[in-house]
């Protein structure tokens, strides 16, 4: 289980780079590389997206690195308000066919890493 930790860290170093380079999109007018950010996002949504994305992988890795006790209780959280501005995007503001598919999929993928960090031996340990 030490390695699904260590896959925690890549993905949320990946999701902390990826936020960082959203957020410079948003504040930059002009950025060195092909902007990613969905552009059916009204303006005053995406510090919002992208500041949510920087907290999480942030408080991850900061959790993880120091075996904060209350880091299965701060992913929660924000998975919480991730999925909550997932829905506002999903419903409010995508068009793309896949929306409702990717929706559930990140639901997914938070309840997973939820129940892995609250109830897995090897967690539940790490972060005592």
């Amino acid at each position: 289980m030490q390695y699904f930790g260590f896959l925690l860290v890549l993905i949320h170093i990946f999701l902390f780079l990826w936020s960082t380079g959203g957020m410079i999109e948003y504040i930059s007018t002009k950025v060195p590389w092909t902007s990613y950010t969905n552009l059916d996002f009204p303006k005053w949504l995406l510090p919002i997206h992208w500041g949510s994305v920087i907290i999480t992988s942030t408080g991850f890795l900061l959790g993880y690195f120091t075996q904060w006790s209350k880091t299965p209780e701060f992913m929660l959280a924000t998975y919480t308000m991730l999925f909550t501005i997932c829905v506002i995007e999903t419903f409010g503001f995508m068009t793309s066919q896949t929306k409702y598919f990717a929706m559930v999929t990140e639901l997914m993928t938070y309840t997973v890493i939820l129940t892995i960090l609250f109830k897995h031996k090897y967690f539940m340990d790490y972060f005592a």
